[in-house]
């Protein structure tokens, strides 16, 4: 049997854990035409598993025949992607509907525009979207649009003005798009996107330990390995709940031990320094970079004490700076899912070993 972990980014792993009630919540939400879900922005860290959420909404929703599920990619022409996936996406009778078009002819080649709309503008897709979508709702047909990481460029911010377009004029067509922190608050910040500030954001948080446990038990077991209920609890908390740590180490176990089939100390052991180094190359180096100057300095400031539920008063004493000022990057942080809050005045490191590797960096940089 293949290796069923994927530790790849961006890619739907065989083996992932299904957020189900949050899915559930969403599914029934997107369906009620007065909820905010209407416009949704799923954000989280790199490698929090925003694409597989992503991916298994548009599995749900799809299944009811009164709903179309369109995916665009970043770095596309998206009104003309649209109009392509729509019709591609849309039923035998839907097609000859749209064929119906003024000045249109489909092909499985996509989208081909007479003569006369040689050099098609922003303008031609948006009055071709119009006319299709016009179609769809009169024949009871809505509409999910999903985009992944989004990044603010001028193509996204001319199909956000069509999108609020249709918002406006009440088309049953919902949008979800998913991101890194940074990038959706820069999104919101820009004039044509403050329409996003009344979507509802979905934060995709860390996963369930119990769960992964159950998980990592249910697929080893089931391939002839012979794992106890000790090291299972220890795989677990090794992740912390972070998916790209569950794929990875689930991945880097399984291709240890597949020869003997025993999973024991003695790997985890082995495989541990693997496991550093992949996080640290593949997640932790850009979750770091993508940091401010005064972000770096508060999470050395946290890495550097001997606990690791750190005190605001340790982080504002190490930093010799007032409260306002500890407060606001606290909470940037913990917007960007850096960190967590543990208890009151009190917080923590979302990701497993990231404390080792900030006092890595800083030792890289002092040299020593």
């Amino acid at each position: 049997m293949n290796n069923p972990f994927n530790p790849s980014f961006g890619r739907i792993p065989a083996v992932f854990l299904h957020r189900g009630q949050l899915i559930d919540d969403v599914v029934n939400e997107i369906n009620n035409p007065n909820s905010p879900y209407k416009i949704s922005i799923v954000y989280g860290m790199r490698g929090v598993g925003k694409t597989t959420f992503l991916t298994e909404i548009g599995k749900r929703v799809e299944k009811n025949p009164d709903w179309i599920v369109v995916d665009l990619a970043m770095g596309s022409n998206l009104m003309a992607a649209l109009v392509d996936s729509l019709y591609m996406k849309a039923g035998n009778e839907l097609q000859k509907i749209f064929e119906s078009i003024k000045g249109l002819n489909f092909s499985a080649f996509g989208l081909q525009l007479s003569a006369e709309i040689s050099q098609p503008t922003f303008s031609t897709y948006q009055g071709i979207l119009t006319n299709m979508f016009d179609k769809l709702r009169k024949k009871g047909i809505k509409v999910l649009i999903t985009l992944d990481e989004v990044k603010s460029n001028r193509e996204l911010k001319d199909f956000a003005g069509y999108y609020q377009l249709l918002n406006r004029k009440d088309y049953p067509v919902a949008l979800m798009m998913t991101g890194l922190p940074e990038n959706i608050s820069e999104l919101q910040n820009e004039d044509i996107m403050t329409f996003l500030l009344r979507g509802k954001r979905i934060a995709l948080s860390a996963l369930n330990l119990a769960q992964i446990e159950v998980s990592y038990n249910n697929v080893f077991k089931q391939s002839g390995f012979q794992v106890t209920e000790d090291i299972l609890s220890k795989m677990a908390l090794m992740t912390m709940g972070y998916s790209y740590a569950f794929q990875l180490l689930g991945y880097l176990v399984w291709n240890s031990a597949k020869k003997n089939k025993i999973i024991d100390q003695n790997l985890l052991d082995k495989i541990k320094p693997e496991y550093l180094v992949e996080l640290d190359q593949n997640a932790y180096t850009k979750i770091f970079s993508s940091l401010s100057k005064q972000d770096k300095k508060f999470v050395l400031a946290m890495a550097q004490s001997s606990e690791q539920r750190v005190s605001i008063k340790e982080i504002r004493e190490r930093l010799n700076r007032p409260s306002n000022f500890v407060a606001n990057y606290r909470r940037r942080l913990l917007d960007d899912q850096i960190i967590k809050s543990t208890n009151y005045g009190e917080v923590a490191f979302t990701l497993p070993f990231f404390k080792e590797y900030v006092l890595q960096q800083h030792r890289f940089e002092q040299g020593l």
